[in-house]
């Protein structure tokens, strides 16, 4: 069989299938594929067809079954197939038993065993001679639904035949078929890799890692089903959630549901039990919901709490909803749950939560207990289906202030649901405002910004003026998104404010003086000028004026207001283009790349944070070597402030190698007038990092930049460095070992690895003993995902006279549940979430780790993490 034809992650199988095929020519195989509804049954029965046909076998395959069909006995659909491929089979000899199966087929005498039999002789006589004229293969799809094909495909087992039949474990003829198969094909779910190459076969497009993450997060058990991941990604690209960027598929919004697609066989199966199992799944989709909320239930659809218990066994049973130990009732997976909350549409949804609502308020006007959360829940959920009243206003508010510590996000949720029922009374401003400061805690800035739209709107917000303008500033510095009108009305006399929401989103100059009107408790005004501080001249402390240098505005708010007060966003460009600086931090590439692109992902992409996350992924595809993707990110955004000082940074990285001396010279000349442009324009972001490079630059290449300025340790007509970054300076422009000692460790003690690897080339192109500092960049470079970057620091090694390192021992080779493991660390999960995943314990996954650091010789999981993407540390069997 063609070894290019393999289906994607189905090896194993395909083997098997290979070698059942070599070995029917002795005396005939049954080949038995079994897989469950999703897994891939068929696309594996295509592409060993074709791979048998282009190897010369001829192939037969069943017709499927036919409902209209009246014909019972089963051995017509082959003969329909042998009659199909009559002429191809090319044998005159096939004339005569075809036509006495064929006549026994028409015969009009009703079945019987000794039919049966007589018709088994004449199909077994009939494929005797088709496996005679050469290799012959017979296939039937979804044998294990119809019964009466077990009969018929045992009777073409013959000599030169192999017969490929499929089924799903639970099908009607399972048994049987498994009985009589010589061998037994089990599909499991395909591994993360393979979903990722098939996908990426299927569209001709690579997929994003996260998206790839969040389908398989949400499909669950379903992720491996090649089936279902190729109809839920075709749905989403038919309703238009699909884009490319970078090259890569991605998600339009990645914070959006992935439902499963429309007709899965999971609610198809779930539809068979009728409207209460749909109910009774739709509930469990779209709250809280457990064995003891049956009766609840049950009394709220005006349902029978035995009938419906009975349901949930069922539903359980069936694989539709999940029981956990505690009692807790969920859907198979989150994307069972979007296609139900989707299919029920939201005025069902609001209804059911309606309903469950009012036999809670019931059975507490009648002094029976209620839980109160669960109350909150469901009136926050229904909305307008549940008419305001001011009593469930205080019923909500006494909830959220009980919850606001525990459960911020669900407190929010009620403090939103708590203004509308209390219908703009005295009240409403302090529910607003202790609203806007829970929003901005948990990091929830896409609802911050409909929350001020909404307040806005009312014409007189009755939140404080400051805490408004505030919120309003907040709210477009994460989304990216300019200030309605509504809001800009609404924030008069608040100018110093709105001009920074206009100025930094949209990477224009930020204005320099002027102070917001009023003190907010969601940002002071001493904050504010802080953090304006940081952007434009690099005010504060190193961590600070390193996050104002890297343009992390999430980071710097979070070091000015504190976390008490404030969340790192969970969506939006902004939570993008922090998570790139964590993966870069790791030396994640691959993450730098992902976040970029979801960065990217926007109708607003000329807007300051798409395009300095665009120079952050130049920078690691230049790394890893794609040299024309890096330049191509470069060209997308403009050279000039406040882009430039990162732009040139990026175009003069390691690889950078120079012409001769004047291009060096060019070089740093065109280095030095971007600062000056940086320091007119009143920005900072990567002037850290270009002052660093022309250091290096002028002191490796020395002789050429002789006579050009070289920047001073300790800037007084600039903005401020970092003492890491003053240090490193210091070490290159006066040849200072110990200054370069401080550096290094700083760097090192904060953990980030690509600036370590950066730090320690740098000082192995220029110290006077080269040696210990490329050895240092070299291992580094194991754990980055780059070949490349071990690449430039072995050139280097050899430029400076520096023996290579020696070739380590023989490496690592880890179980497919260790690699689950690393590929999980690698996404950010939790021991707890890995446990979930591989349906572990938290004891079994922590003693994995323990495992493998002592394999492996790391310490911690980022460095597992970062290492598993280099094929020297983990080993390339692995």
């Amino acid at each position: 069989m063609g070894r290019r034809r393999t289906a994607v992650g189905r090896p194993a199988e395909w083997d098997a299938l290979a070698t059942a095929a070599r070995e029917a020519g002795d005396g005939g195989r049954f080949a038995l594929v079994r897989g469950v509804a999703g897994s891939g049954r068929t696309a594996v029965l295509s592409a060993a067809a074709d791979a048998w046909r282009s190897a010369g076998v001829a192939v037969l395959r069943l017709p499927p079954a036919d409902p209209a069909d009246t014909r019972v006995s089963g051995f017509e659909s082959l003969l329909d197939a042998v009659r199909e491929h009559y002429e191809s089979l090319a044998e005159p000899a096939l004339a005569a038993p075809v036509a006495a199966l064929g006549a026994l087929c028409a015969s009009a005498v009703d079945p019987s065993p000794g039919r049966f039999a007589v018709l088994a002789r004449e199909t077994g006589a009939l494929f005797s001679l088709i496996g005679r004229r050469g290799p012959t293969v017979l296939l039937a799809d979804d044998a294990g639904n119809h019964p009466a094909r077990v009969l018929p495909l045992g009777a073409a087992t013959r000599p030169g035949v192999l017969v490929v039949a499929t089924t799903e474990p639970d099908a009607p003829a399972a048994g049987r078929l498994d009985a009589v198969a010589d061998v037994v094909v089990d599909l499991p779910p395909l591994p993360a890799p393979a979903v990722r190459e098939l996908l990426g076969r299927r569209y001709r497009t690579p997929v994003d890692d996260a998206f790839a993450s969040a389908l398989a997060d949400a499909l669950g058990p379903l992720a491996g089903h090649p089936a279902t991941v190729v109809a839920t990604v075709d749905a989403l690209r038919h309703d238009g959630r699909l884009t490319e960027a970078g090259g890569h598929l991605c998600l339009r919004d990645p914070y959006a549901p992935i439902p499963l697609p429309p007709g899965h066989p999971l609610t198809v199966r779930l539809h068979a039990y009728g409207a209460d199992a749909v109910r009774l799944a739709t509930m469990a989709s779209v709250a809280r919901f457990g064995i003891a909320d049956l009766p609840l239930f049950a009394t709220a659809t005006l349902g029978d709490p035995d009938g419906h218990g009975a349901i949930l066994d069922d539903l359980v049973e069936a694989g539709v909803l999940v029981a956990d130990r505690s009692g807790g009732i969920r859907p198979q997976s989150p994307a069972l749950a979007a296609r139900l909350v989707h299919d029920a549409g939201p005025r069902a949804v609001a209804r059911l939560h309606r309903a469950c609502a009012a036999a809670l308020f019931r059975r507490t006007g009648a002094g029976d207990r209620a839980d109160r959360a669960t109350l909150a829940d469901h009136v926050t959920s229904a909305g307008a289906a549940v008419p305001p009243d001011r009593r469930t206003a205080v019923t909500l508010l006494s909830t959220a202030a009980r919850a606001t510590e525990r459960e911020p996000d669900r407190a929010a949720h009620w403090l939103s649901a708590a203004l509308r029922h209390c219908d703009g009374d005295d009240s409403a401003g302090d529910i607003q405002a202790r609203l806007l400061r829970l929003l901005v805690r948990t990091g929830q800035f896409t609802r911050l910004t409909a929350e001020v739209e909404r307040i806005a709107t009312l014409g007189v917000p009755t939140v404080g003026h400051a805490d408004l303008a505030a919120a309003a500033l907040l709210a477009t510095l994460h989304t990216g998104r300019p200030l309605s009108r509504q809001v800009r009305t609404a924030l008069a006399g608040t100018d110093a404010l709105v001009a920074f929401g206009d100025a930094w989103p949209a990477g224009t100059p930020i204005p320099v003086t002027g102070a917001p009107g009023g003190d907010a408790s969601l940002l002071t005004a001493d904050e504010f000028a802080t953090v304006r501080r940081a952007l434009t001249v690099g005010a504060g402390d190193d961590p600070l004026v390193r996050a104002g240098s890297l343009g992390d505005l999430a980071l710097v708010l979070r070091l000015v207001v504190g976390d008490s007060r404030y969340g790192v966003p969970v969506d939006g460009p902004l939570a993008a283009y922090h998570r790139l600086h964590e993966h870069r931090a790791r030396g994640d590439l691959t993450g730098v790349l992902s976040a970029a692109r979801e960065a990217n992902v926007t109708d607003l992409p000329d807007r300051l944070v798409p395009r300095l996350a665009r120079l952050w992924a130049a920078e690691a595809l230049a790394l890893r070597g794609q040299s024309e993707a890096a330049a191509e990110w470069l060209r997308s955004v403009p050279a000039e402030p406040p882009y430039a000082a990162l732009r040139w940074w990026v175009s003069n990285g390691p690889g950078w190698v120079p012409r001769d001396a004047a291009d060096v010279r060019e070089r740093l000349a065109a280095g030095w007038r971007t600062y000056e442009a940086h320091l007119s324009y009143g920005s900072v972001l990567g002037v850290e990092q270009l002052l660093v490079r022309i250091a290096e630059l002028g002191a490796r290449y020395a002789p050429a930049a002789a006579g050009l300025r070289l920047p001073a340790p300790h800037t007084t007509d600039g903005p401020r460095l970092t003492t890491e970054a003053q240090s490193l300076i210091h070490a290159l422009v006066e040849r200072d070992a110990p200054a370069a000692e401080r550096s290094v460790e700083q760097t090192r003690t904060r953990g980030h690895r690509l600036d370590l690897w950066h730090a320690t080339l740098t000082l192995g192109h220029t110290a006077e003993d080269a040696g210990p500092w490329l050895r240092q960049a070299y291992e580094v470079a194991r754990t980055l995902d780059a070949a490349p970057a071990r690449t430039v620091v072995a050139t280097a090694m050899r430029r400076r006279g520096v023996a290579p390192p020696q070739t380590r021992g023989a490496r690592p080779v880890f179980s497919a549940t260790e690699l689950q493991i690393i590929e999980l660390l690698r996404s950010g999960r939790t021991n707890r979430q890995i446990a979930a995943r591989l349906r572990l314990s938290e004891k079994t996954v922590e003693n994995h780790l323990t495992r493998l650091f002592a394999r492996t010789g790391l310490r911690s999981r980022v460095e597992l993490a970062a290492a598993s993407l280099d094929r020297d540390v983990l080993g390339a069997v692995s």
